[in-house]
């Protein structure tokens, strides 16, 4: 009859069990961090290229608008000379001369959430990418008026709505002052 050995080395099944279960509730633990972690990237993503995104639209705009002259905030400035000031609470739409002296139009679209810009007899075109959701825009302008008017033209866009979509969205308030570029005599 063969007698155990109490000094031999090995795992005992019950070990193993133990083992194999504190190391599958270790991967559980570590896997569910790491696909956290890419989630959470990917959000931001997401979201850091609907801002870049709205940052090139809002410098496009900005440009466009200081290099322009006759401005004219509200409906009815698709005539080449109108000009009207718009200060106590602003509006959604702004026209304006480009440098070519094509009449050019900002406004949002309430169907799509979106800045929507023309330019002469072109048709409205989207400004902003499809993960950026404008909720506001509203245009402030003084100093438009043709005589007599001693103030350089100021326009002031505000922009606010949200970025991503879903649970990765965040929402954004954008406010930034344009001075005509042309010397205003």
């Amino acid at each position: 009859m063969k007698t155990l050995n109490h000094n031999s080395q090995g795992f005992t099944l019950v070990e193993m069990t133990v083992s194999l279960g504190l190391f599958t509730i270790i991967m559980f633990i570590a896997t569910s961090s790491f696909l956290a972690i890419v989630n959470s990237d990917r959000k931001s993503r997401s979201v850091r290229i609907a801002a870049d995104n709205l940052n090139v639209a809002l410098e496009d705009m900005s440009r466009r608008i200081k290099t322009g002259t006759n401005y004219y905030c509200g409906a009815g400035g698709d005539a080449l000379n109108a000009v009207q000031d718009c200060i106590a609470g602003g509006v959604n739409t702004l026209f304006f001369n480009d440098q070519s002296n094509l009449r050019v139009k900002y406004t949002l679209d309430g169907a799509t959430h979106a800045i929507m810009r023309s330019v002469g007899s072109e048709p409205m075109i989207r400004v902003t990418s499809p993960e950026v959701n404008v909720s506001d825009l509203r245009f402030l302008v003084s100093g438009s008026a043709l005589t007599p008017n001693t103030v350089q033209p100021i326009v002031v866009i505000g922009i606010s709505g949200t970025l991503g979509a879903g649970a990765a969205s965040t929402t954004f308030k954008i406010q930034t002052t344009v001075t005509q570029r042309v010397y205003d005599n």
